[in-house]
């Protein structure tokens, strides 16, 4: 392991294979022929984005990033040399090790060299692999993405030609309801992510124990297994405070399970009045995509890719939200700073107070509610439906035979 991590070793692993080495192009494989055998992934990711059923694809899932567990910068390229497959459609992480022709689909930055490690030589060695004749497109899952994209290539003169490879092709999930559905007998509430700090639990929280003193018959579902560590990219590092935050679990009318089978959590969604996602991060979010799929309206943090799935009072509604040009929190990566602790909680306390003025409008007028959980069902039958991300992906793989 040491030997693939050496600089010398790391250095020639991401450097294209001479183009007098690479196989010739198989156009003479007519589409009538076997599917072509698509190396890929197994992390979730790929059932909203990779694997869909294309017709002309069977699908090799293996895992491609083992490194990450030991490396962060890790997850930026997978090591793909063994035999067995056409081509490659991963999730973020760059082929290297091999010859085959590859499309990569990604959720932000591209290479993924976040600002918190970011290594420059990297970033160039994976940029030349992407401009290379095995890279045959870049699929990004939001025009959100795109912007990062953008961004991090700005100073690079090569731009016109990565963007030329590039499309947008939103990730997909299968509709679980046919009809809209009405409103509970009290207001039922859904939160769902591993990280509760990062995803705004504090924010829903708070806001649960303030609607609770207003009257509102609130109940309020948290799915979490409150993972955190001093040294996560959003934080808070400050232990006492998360004890302070994990301890509001414990109130009435909030019911905490650290851990769920996929099917009982969708049972949750589909018996939610709302999905609550009050996060200060999320390069997309595919758990909105879960809840629509059960006709449950979402409402969230106006940041990252949120506000290009949700379209206020049609499907769910936004919460106001500090971000920078590109649209993430604008304290993003700066947990060492002085300050950082305070913008959480601020940020945190914005978000309660828009949980609570949105969710006591939404209990008022809850006669209405059916609309809202029929936007949030036409989402996940049009924009969202996998049929939509099949097709095009299909079109796509043919670009691997020629």
């Amino acid at each position: 392991m040491s030997d693939l991590l050496s600089p010398t070793a790391a250095r020639a692993a991401l450097s294209e294979p001479p183009r007098a080495e690479r196989p010739a192009p198989s156009a003479a494989r007519p589409l009538a022929q076997a599917p072509l055998r698509i190396r890929t992934g197994h992390s979730y990711h790929v059932y909203f984005t990779i694997a869909l059923g294309q017709r002309n694809a069977r699908f090799v899932e293996r895992a491609m990033t083992p490194l990450n567990r030991y490396f962060a910068f890790a997850d930026s390229f997978a090591l793909t040399p063994e035999p067995g497959f056409d081509a490659i459609h991963a999730w973020n992480a760059v082929p290297l090790l091999t010859r085959r022709p590859f499309i990569l689909t990604f959720e932000d930055y591209m290479p993924r060299t976040p600002d918190d490690r970011r290594i420059p030589w990297v970033e160039r060695a994976l940029t030349r692999i992407l401009l290379g004749d095995r890279c045959r497109g870049l699929v990004a899952t939001s025009d959100y993405a795109l912007r990062q994209f953008r961004w991090q290539h700005r100073a690079n003169p090569r731009l016109p030609e990565l963007l030329a490879k590039t499309e947008r092709l939103y990730p997909v999930t299968p509709p679980r309801r046919d009809r809209p559905k009405p409103h509970s007998d009290r207001l039922r509430l859904l939160f769902v992510g591993r990280d509760f700090m990062r995803k705004g639990g504090p924010a829903l929280m708070e806001a649960h124990a303030r609607l609770r003193a207003q009257g509102v018959p609130v109940e309020t579902t948290v799915v979490s297994a409150l993972q955190w560590s001093p040294r996560d990219y959003i934080g808070p590092p400050d232990a006492a405070y998360v004890a302070e935050c994990h301890a509001r679990l414990d109130q009435e009318g909030v019911i905490w399970h650290r851990s769920l089978p996929s099917a009982e959590v969708h049972r949750l969604m589909d018996a939610a009045d709302y999905l609550i996602f009050p996060t200060f991060h999320d390069t997309f979010g595919f758990v909105t995509l879960e809840a629509f799929a059960g006709a449950t309206p979402v409402i969230a943090s106006d940041t990252c890719v949120l506000p290009e799935l949700i379209v206020p009072g049609e499907n769910g509604f936004l919460l106001p939200f500090e971000n920078d040009g590109i649209g993430k929190w604008a304290w993003l990566y700066r947990q060492a700073e002085a300050g950082y602790l305070e913008a959480y909680r601020a940020q945190a306390g914005r978000l309660a107070e828009g949980l609570v003025k949105t969710l006591g409008r939404a209990w008022d007028g809850r006669r209405d509610y059916e609309q809202l959980s029929a936007g949030a069902l036409a989402a996940a039958q049009t924009r969202f439906h996998p049929d939509t991300a099949r097709r095009r992906l299909e079109i796509l793989y043919e670009r691997f035979r020629a």
